[in-house]
């Protein structure tokens, strides 16, 4: 017997309320009548729900649009105030913290830099930091949503514990150690997914997400990573280890790796390679490679080289767009042409390497991504 669910007037109005809050989250600043022509909304059922949404303090005014004829039309945004999230960074650098408002603005950050140590007193200065972050904001701590805690690593299958981040030298630290000393609600991820969750975000202006297909993410950082995002939907894989293509084998009994094996993918494109192995900076290399410094052109061929042997890789398995982002990403987009001639020749199938694209995400946005899943949440609801 076939059943069908019905869906109710109650269903309609939440439905509408949620696509022109998302409207306005995606617009930033819109119209009533804006809102009625794009989402094809009378403006009696744009208004009604517009009531309840300024009524949860979630919209504000922002003064008037120019007049084209008429009454000014009123501006209508987002209450950035309305919720925050907290993001905080966990690497070899320290512990980096910050807070974002609803529209994703950073209003406090605070940085510490210490090293993981085994014990209670790690999980301590997170939770401290934490909370004095919040303190010196002044912030609604009801307001608050949820911390989100990223890290270069591999977490369990239920994210709750840290199994191996080598550059940290962290083994099976459980996140219990940090959420047991805060009253909000911690979820944890690793730095490429957050990555990846966060380029989704900040690029998020189609206001039918349904539309857009999902695509492979690679990071370039200490570590390499990557994810796949599709809409909203990380994949994880069976194991929670999905996207750990800085484990690719490139070279069989080649370099060895921080994961103990030899060859790893991660040991020739990682952004030491083009600056702590060589006791330098980025900054440096990159600027030197520009200068015409024989050694370091050398240097960057073969990491091209190797680089573009990986997305290859990943594109033939995934047949989809890949965006490569991380520290090292924002030095190479110069480079993009280069790149893309070297993935033609090296693809066995007739493209023209228009599949990559590089992270547009600041790497204080990529680090939020963990944090941004609560405003994914909050919003779905509303």
């Amino acid at each position: 017997m076939i059943t069908t669910s019905k869906i109710t007037t109650t269903d309609v109005k939440r439905y509408n309320k949620n696509r022109i809050f998302q409207l306005i989250y995606t617009t930033g600043k819109i119209s009533r009548q804006e809102i009625a022509d794009v989402l094809q909304l009378s403006l009696p059922t744009v208004n009604q729900n517009l009531k309840i949404l300024f009524e949860k303090n979630l919209l504000i005014y922002e003064g008037n649009f120019e007049s084209t004829g008429g009454r000014k039309a009123q501006v209508i945004s987002i209450n950035g105030a309305a919720r925050y999230v907290i993001s905080v960074n966990l690497s070899d650098k320290g512990i980096k913290a910050d807070i974002l408002d609803l529209n994703c603005n950073v209003i406090g950050n605070m940085r510490v830099p210490v090293k993981y140590e085994k014990g209670s007193a790690y999980g301590e200065m997170v939770a401290d930091t934490v909370t004095r972050l919040v303190e010196h904001t002044g912030i609604d701590k009801a307001a608050i949503l949820g911390v989100g805690i990223t890290v270069p690593g591999i977490f369990d299958i239920e994210n709750s514990t840290v199994v191996y981040a080598p550059t940290m030298g962290i083994k099976n630290y459980s996140l219990e150690n940090i959420q047991r000393l805060l009253p909000y609600e911690c979820r944890g991820m690793n730095d490429a997914r957050s990555g990846a969750f966060a380029e989704y975000w900040f690029d998020k202006k189609d206001i039918n997400p349904e539309k857009r297909e999902g695509k492979t993410y690679l990071m370039l950082n200490t570590g390499v990573g990557g994810s796949y995002i599709d809409r909203e939907n990380i994949r994880f894989g069976k194991h929670n280890r999905y996207g750990e293509f800085g484990h690719m084998t490139l070279y069989p009994a080649g370099r060895p790796c921080f994961c103990g094996k030899r060859g790893c993918f991660e040991s020739y494109v990682s952004a030491r390679c083009l600056s702590t192995d060589l006791g330098i900076t980025l900054d440096i290399f990159f600027d030197k490679l520009e200068n015409g410094n024989e050694e370091y052109k050398k240097i960057f061929d073969k990491y091209l080289d190797d680089l573009t042997t990986g997305i290859n890789n990943l594109y033939i398995m995934s047949d989809g767009d890949v965006i490569v982002g991380g520290p090292v990403a924002v030095y190479l987009g110069k480079y993009k042409d280069i790149i893309s001639k070297m993935l033609i020749d090296k693809c066995s199938f007739d493209i023209d390497g228009s599949y990559l694209s590089f992270a547009k995400c600041t790497q204080q946005q990529a680090d939020s991504g963990a944090a941004l899943t609560f405003f994914s949440d909050f919003i779905s609801q509303i």
